[in-house]
């Protein structure tokens, strides 16, 4: 993938959003029309939801008020993730491949999800 941003630094085009995490030092962001793992606040994908991309190695310290303690579903789309009960990567949960999960998957605690980190 690093040689995508050479082409586009050479080129000047749009980079899709795992290329541009890539170029940018893998840093996580939210709110991309393409996620890797979509966090939902009610069961069944229900209600508000947050949209997530990471490179490998990286993740979100901190999901954000609005989700801070109140994910009840997740969808992954691509990777593998490790999810923490707190803030900073701390209180390891379990981690999770791709899949659809309607309600809190074994291991991690309704509305207990403060950070997740892309492993794989």
């Amino acid at each position: 993938m690093k040689e995508n941003c050479f082409e586009a630094i050479s080129s000047i085009k749009e980079l899709n959003d795992e290329d541009a995490a890539t170029c940018s030092g893998g840093v996580a962001y939210t709110g991309s029309n393409n996620p890797d793992v979509i966090l939902y606040r009610d069961i069944d994908f229900n209600n508000t939801n947050l949209n997530v991309n990471a490179s490998v190695g990286d993740g979100l310290r901190f999901v954000g008020d609005n989700f801070n303690d109140l994910t009840s579903s997740i969808a992954i789309i691509r990777g593998t993730w490790a999810f923490y009960r707190d803030i900073n990567f701390t209180t390891y949960q379990t981690t999770l491949g791709p899949g659809l999960y309607s309600s809190p998957p074994s291991g991690i605690a309704n509305d207990s999800l403060s950070s997740l980190f892309r492993v794989a």
